[in-house]
């Protein structure tokens, strides 16, 4: 695994373990968020096609159902990467990670729990998997929307204030393949 972490340095001078372990986590929460309010486009841009068609499944489910997810307390008190590997194109990095919370519906008109428990933590595991294009186009601090060629701030959701294009970073950088 040292040797891939090498390697993945030498295209990426910024990264270390730390801060790979710390974008883990903020991604993990970010898109549980997302589910919670409703919004997954504020996690588009990070997340695969696949793995947001997933996510946009489960909360039109929800939508269809009047009911609104609640992920209370959500935290992750332990991250690991546990694997990474390489072919011809990309890197892939598996991460998992101990999470924390309260897990329950609630009726969006009368705010009254459906199902899930809200008194009573769950402790999960969770495998990550992230991708990463070998040679990557350089992400640098001025992000210019690939629609209208506006400056974006990708960390707040990835999407032009102006034109709404979402910004596409798998041609840049990690990008969150997989849940399990």
């Amino acid at each position: 695994m040292e040797e891939l972490i090498k390697k993945i340095v030498e295209e990426d001078k910024d990264f270390t373990e730390a801060k790979f372990r710390a974008k883990a986590d903020n991604m993990y929460i970010q898109i549980f968020t997302a589910v919670m309010k409703q919004d997954l486009m504020r996690v588009k841009h990070f997340i695969s096609e696949e793995l947001y068609a997933r996510f946009e499944e489960k909360v039109k489910g929800l939508q269809d159902k009047n009911l609104m997810q609640v992920y209370g307390e959500l935290n992750v008190s332990d991250t690991n990467i546990t694997n990474i590997t390489e072919d011809d194109e990309e890197f892939k990095i598996e991460v998992n990670l101990l999470t924390k919370y309260l897990d329950y519906q609630i009726d969006k008109n009368t705010k009254k729990m459906v199902s899930g428990n809200c008194d009573v933590r769950v402790e999960k595991y969770v495998k990550l998997i992230f991708t990463k294009t070998k040679n990557a186009k350089k992400l640098g601090t001025a992000r210019s929307c690939q629609g209208c060629g506006a400056n974006l701030d990708i960390n707040f959701d990835g999407r032009c204030p102006y034109c709404g294009t979402i910004f596409k970073l798998q041609e840049y950088d990690w990008i969150l393949k997989d849940i399990s």
